[in-house]
């Protein structure tokens, strides 16, 4: 008899942070760590952003994958800013041959998606060189609009027109659906919708919506069942010195998810100057407005299909 895989939909968050880590007493609750979620759809396994909170995640891969065979992974980047990559050069599953990694990211400042990462981690700035590792990597550049999905079965993503609004995910089928923004300075970040078993995950940090969220950034929200979202700012920090800086405001996040009429927020990408009492209080400021509001925390663990 052929065991069925019982389905699997879960988020868990390994890095939380923006700009720079923060490690100390004062972050203990929400952890310190540049961004990096995690993300388990079926059979596989979903990285969105490499910041330091990746090498953590790496070290845990390994552990889970001692004599299994192949391990596939997928790495999603949404730009190129220093806290959302600093942890690749320091990821384990990179160092070893039973690793095949599939790395999807924007094109920035005319550089490829592999052009980046590999400059990333080569000499003068890195001693190891990426391409003389053992494991296997194979780059993705993206484009606005295309949607990557593992149909059912499939080890191997497909890249496609991003499919028609009417379209569902089919029964068993994991898929990653893009839209760039331009509302983070200078070369701006992808958002990704992740879909699978009839729910659905939105990643949308490094945005300012300081003049509202477009239309057709709430229809790419529309409906999810959670919604990751930058909130770096207190209005009052935002309104001093922060405006333009390419990071939202509590409110920012409020109002596109109650727009996109969101189920759950989780509040993301932490100013690494607030403590864990700041943003203690901004979470429950939050749930004033939008009930279903939670502040992101390392260890932090989401349980789609519960």
């Amino acid at each position: 008899m052929v065991e069925v895989e019982h389905p699997r939909f879960q988020i868990r968050f390994w890095g939380v942070r923006g700009s720079y880590p923060t490690p100390g007493l004062h972050t203990v609750r929400h952890g310190g760590n540049t961004a990096c979620v995690e993300v388990q759809a079926g059979q596989h396994t979903l990285i969105f952003d490499a910041g330091s909170g990746i090498i953590r995640l790496g070290e845990e891969l390994m552990r889970r994958q001692q004599g299994q065979g192949l391990m596939q992974l997928a790495l999603f980047i949404t730009h190129g800013h220093g806290d959302h990559l600093q942890g690749f050069p320091f990821f384990a599953p990179l160092f070893a041959a039973e690793t095949k990694v599939h790395l999807f990211g924007p094109q920035l400042g005319s550089r490829s998606i592999e052009e980046l990462m590999t400059i990333l981690m080569s000499p003068p700035y890195f001693p190891v060189d990426v391409r003389k590792l053992p494991s296997q990597r194979v780059f993705h550049t993206l484009t606005d609009e295309q949607s990557i999905s593992w149909l059912n079965g499939s080890d191997e993503p497909g890249i496609y027109a991003y499919p028609p609004r009417k379209e569902i995910v089919g029964a068993g089928e994991v898929r990653v659906s893009t839209r760039f923004t331009t509302h983070h300075p200078t070369n701006g970040a992808i958002l990704y919708r992740i879909e699978h078993a009839g729910k659905r995950i939105v990643y949308a940090t490094d945005v300012e919506w300081n003049e509202g969220c477009e239309r057709e950034i709430l229809e790419f929200m529309e409906g999810a069942d959670v919604l990751i979202h930058d909130a770096q700012y207190t209005k009052k920090d935002y309104q001093k010195v922060k405006h333009g800086f390419g990071h939202c405001t509590v409110e920012m996040a409020i109002e596109a998810a109650a727009a996109a009429h969101v189920k759950e927020l989780i509040l993301f990408h932490h100013e690494p100057t607030y403590d864990d009492d700041q943003l203690d209080a901004m979470e429950a400021e939050a749930r004033g407005r939008f009930a279903q509001t939670r502040s992101a925390y390392e260890g932090m663990e989401i349980d789609l299909l519960a």
